[in-house]
């Protein structure tokens, strides 16, 4: 069902869809093949701020691979072929004082990244591993940053295809962030250049966000002004040049006093980068509004898309796909900014979702979805909520629920565990993102477990093309564990 209401309240032009997801769902034609997977848990994960989010990576249409733990000290990358042959396996033997930081690959290589704390030292390093696709031939490790134990967590993030990648130690200086050393290496862990990110101008900095574009051109996002400004810079790998953009997004707004609760940055391959944040209230803690900017260093001009009020409004809608006969909704609480989509044509989609843990030692949920999209010039175009309940025990936390995305041109595609009309299975809901209008969902009839635990891990769902992808589920079948499956939608 979806209904459909203007939006003069917010004074914006567009159209707002609330998405509820109805017990009448259409059923999805799939084609799958299966083989046994082994998945040991990784407990020292952060199930709020996972460090690898995607642990399936298509390779140029002839295959996959797939970064796992085999045993308590033992990681391992595989190759499967899109028959689901295995063509190689590289193992990574971990010591207690070390963990898997990050995970990509390019055209070459697949490249892991290890951290590791030595107590002897006090030191913290990070260590680098290429892995050759053709023959899973792994390099000797590489130490590519170092920092003493006591300093914040070293970082890395990677460009979008996998050729370079950027370690970061941040300095402080009277519990104050002062800069960040860096140091760029290309997709063979080749060191390319080394250089400090100052950051004198600035003050009151919460948190600095670290990404690197295919160019090489290093972005820095950070939240100062105690919680009230972005502000974000671009560092050249070929020279000294940098260019920075800021803007005030929390202060005094009709009287009332808002700062910055969450962000989401997401970095273009054309020297742009997309940003959401959500502003509180400081006084009640109340959800204030949602505020989407374009920080464009190529033409040098930020867009600034009209804010969007969390209004009684907005939270009646909310409130009308409550079906499980639990209070209404008073507050918004627990929503966490999770994506930013943009289309070929430029038109903008950010995600945030309702996720939160009932206590210690008590259930994870992931609930409703909201969506707000923009055209090319920022305008906001159309918003809707899209309803969903998942829970899982507190041992799986987030593993096996929340949602994993795809962008097929004007079109986002989500996959969800979710029991619907008594059917446990992993669904398909398709959202056109011009427009908003959202299919109902379609069950892609793989008979999922109901009650056996980690019956899905949506880290390993990864999209081979438009039609087929693949992912790791336990089938309901008693004698059946966990299976890795390629999927094929007609």
């Amino acid at each position: 069902m979806t209904m459909r209401f203007g939006i003069s309240l917010q004074k914006l032009i567009g159209v707002v869809a609330v998405v509820l997801a109805s017990v009448n769902f259409s059923v999805a034609q799939s084609r799958t093949r299966s083989i046994p997977f082994t998945y040991l848990p990784d407990q020292s994960e952060d199930q709020y701020n996972q460090r690898i989010k995607q642990k399936t990576l298509p390779v140029d249409g002839t295959g996959f691979i797939i970064l796992s733990k085999k045993t308590e000290s033992i990681y391992a990358v595989e190759f499967y072929t899109n028959e689901l042959k295995k063509s190689w396996e590289a193992a990574l033997p971990l010591s207690a004082a070390e963990e898997v930081e990050a995970f990509t690959r390019n055209d070459n290589y697949a490249l892991v990244i290890i951290h590791r704390k030595n107590q002897e030292t006090g030191l913290q390093n990070l260590l680098g591993y290429t892995i050759d696709l053709k023959t899973g031939k792994k390099s000797e490790n590489k130490k590519l940053a170092e920092a003493p134990i006591k300093s914040r967590r070293l970082g890395v993030a990677f460009s979008e295809d996998g050729t370079k990648l950027v370690t970061y130690n941040y300095l402080q200086q009277q519990a104050g962030l002062k800069a960040i050393q860096a140091t760029i290496y290309d997709g063979n862990l080749n060191k390319v250049q080394e250089r400090t990110y100052g950051f004198q101008d600035l003050v009151g900095i919460q948190s600095a966000n670290v990404k690197i574009d295919n160019a090489g051109f290093q972005y820095v996002a950070l939240i100062n002004n105690n919680a009230t400004k972005l502000s974000v810079r671009r560092y050249s790998q070929t020279g000294p040049e940098i260019k920075g953009m800021d803007i005030q997004v929390g202060g005094v707004f009709e009287g009332k006093k808002v700062y910055i609760l969450d962000t989401f940055f997401a970095l273009q391959q054309d020297s742009s980068m997309y940003a959401a944040a959500t502003v509180a209230d400081e006084k009640t803690g109340d959800f204030y509004s949602l505020k989407v900017i374009k920080f464009d260093f190529a033409s040098g001009e930020m867009k600034y898309a009209p804010e969007f009020r969390f209004t009684p409004h907005y939270l009646a809608d909310i409130n009308k796909l409550n079906k499980s006969g639990t209070p209404p909704v008073k507050r918004l609480s627990d929503i966490y900014l999770s994506d930013i989509v943009v289309s070929p044509e430029k038109h903008v989609l950010v995600l945030a979702e309702k996720k939160y843990n009932e206590g210690p030692k008590l259930p994870f949920a992931a609930r409703e979805i909201h969506l707000f999209t923009y055209d090319e010039f920022m305008n906001p175009t159309w918003h809707s909520i899209l309803n969903k309940s998942q829970v899982a025990p507190a041992s799986e936390g987030f593993t096996g629920i929340s949602y994993k995305a795809n962008v097929n041109s004007n079109e986002l595609q989500l996959i969800t565990l979710e029991t619907l009309n008594n059917k446990t299975d992993l669904f398909s809901r398709k959202i056109n993102i011009k427009d908003g209008t959202t299919a109902a969902p379609q069950p892609l009839k793989l008979n999922v477990s109901a009650n056996k635990p980690l019956a899905y891990l949506k880290d390993f769902t990864a999209w081979l093309n438009d039609n087929t992808l693949v992912a790791v589920f336990k089938p309901s079948r008693k004698s059946k564990a966990l299976q890795l499956t390629r999927i094929t939608i007609k």
